[in-house]
Parts: C-alpha cells; sequence; structure tokens
C-alpha cells in the first residue's frame, strides 16, 4: 500500500493515496478503538469506508500513529497531532490527499478532468472565467479544484462559488501557482494557489498567507 504522491511544502506535507483497496484490505491497520469512531460507524457505502480508511492510512504514514481527527460543526476536519495541527482532505473517484501544515490553515482539493462539468459550470465560473476556461475540461477542473481549496481554507460557510471566488485569468500551461479573489462583504482576500496534476487529476492546494486589498 505504497502512497502514491508525496509533496514537501514549507512547514507541511501533502500526500496522495491511489485507492486500490477495499475497507476490508485496510481494516487490519486499524485498532478496534479506531474503528469505533462515529464519522467511520456512520458510512454504510463501501466506497466511503475504503476512503475514510485510506485516508488515515496516508496521514499514518506521513507523520506516524499518535493522532486524531475531529470535526467543527460545519464538516471542517481538525487534526490533533504535536506538531501538525492543520488538515485538509479531498478524494477523487481514485484517489485520496491530504495537507498537513504546522503552523497555517490549509486548504486542498483533488478531482477527475474526466468528470463533467458543463453542466454545473454557470454554477461555479463567473462570466469572465467562463471565457478564460472555454469548455477546457482540464481548466474546467482546475477552477474547481481551485474554489473547493479556497472554500475549505476559509471559515464562512454557505459561499457562493460564482460571486465569491474570482479567479484571475492565468495560464495553466506555464504557470504553476495562481491566485484566487475570496470576497466577503466589504473585504476582499487574495490567496496563492498551487498546483499539479498527474494521471488525469488536478490537485490544488492553499496555504492562509492572503494579501488583503483595501
Amino acid at each position: 500500500m505504497p502512497i502514491y504522491k508525496t509533496i514537501t511544502i514549507p512547514d507541511g506535507l501533502i500526500g496522495v493515496w491511489h485507492l486500490s483497496e477495499s475497507s476490508a484490505d485496510l481494516l487490519p491497520n486499524f485498532s478496534s478503538k479506531e474503528l469505533s469512531d462515529p464519522a467511520f460507524l456512520n458510512y454504510t457505502h463501501e466506497k466511503r469506508k475504503a476512503e475514510w480508511l485510506a485516508t488515515r492510512v496516508l496521514i499514518k504514514q506521513l507523520i506516524g500513529l499518535d493522532f486524531s481527527i475531529t470535526y467543527t460543526c460545519t464538516g471542517k476536519p481538525i487534526l490533533n497531532h504535536a506538531n501538525y495541527k492543520y488538515l485538509s482532505i479531498s478524494h477523487a473517484y481514485d484517489f485520496a490527499a491530504v495537507i498537513l501544515h504546522k503552523h497555517l490553515n490549509v486548504g486542498l482539493d483533488i478531482e477527475s478532468i474526466s468528470r463533467n462539468y458543463n453542466p454545473i459550470e454557470k454554477r461555479y465560473l463567473s462570466e469572465d472565467e467562463l471565457i478564460q476556461v472555454n469548455r477546457i475540461p482540464k481548466y474546467q477542473c482546475l477552477y474547481w479544484c481551485a474554489k473547493e481549496a479556497v472554500f475549505k481554507l476559509v471559515p464562512e460557510d454557505g459561499i457562493e462559488f460564482r460571486n465569491q471566488i474570482q479567479i484571475p485569468s492565468f495560464n495553466p500551461e506555464t504557470e504553476k501557482e495562481f491566485y484566487a479573489r475570496f470576497i466577503e462583504g466589504a473585504r476582499e482576500l487574495v490567496y496563492k494557489l498551487h498546483f499539479q496534476i498527474f494521471s488525469e487529476h488536478c490537485l490544488v492546494w492553499v496555504i492562509d498567507t492572503p494579501s488583503e486589498i483595501h
């Protein structure tokens, strides 16, 4: 059960796991106490069980066994660990991914480029972004992951992706970083995002070091 990919970032780690095992394959990695977690027991679908287990095996391989995960009232994960304090989790059909950071809040998302984004594009892309993306599947995926990553980072809930998270035009073919504006009332924050594309998937992450526009 090797980790598919690891990325080292300043004061943090990113891990990607290929979801090839069943939940039964992953169960021997856990104690009965760990498996009594209500978050796991509430899952009835095999895929969700396997994702939950694989995510925690991935974290164990990254930082060891001595951690636990709790959740806020809005469902955002909280990492309890001696060194790493912040966590974001994402799943696609074939992969699970996590980002861990020692000091700063983080957001991460992974998604398949082959997903059909056309039916939802006007719900998450502004008019300018629709032109930028031009229904190119890789770009649709990248913008979706970017907005999901920012959504996971910020404390606000009920965010409108189309209006409150905006991606200025950039060239994904030549640039490995880009930016997102998060708009909340009169406040506007700009976040730097990073991404990688592999195995027909987009991975985007963001760390809580915004600049504020006045």
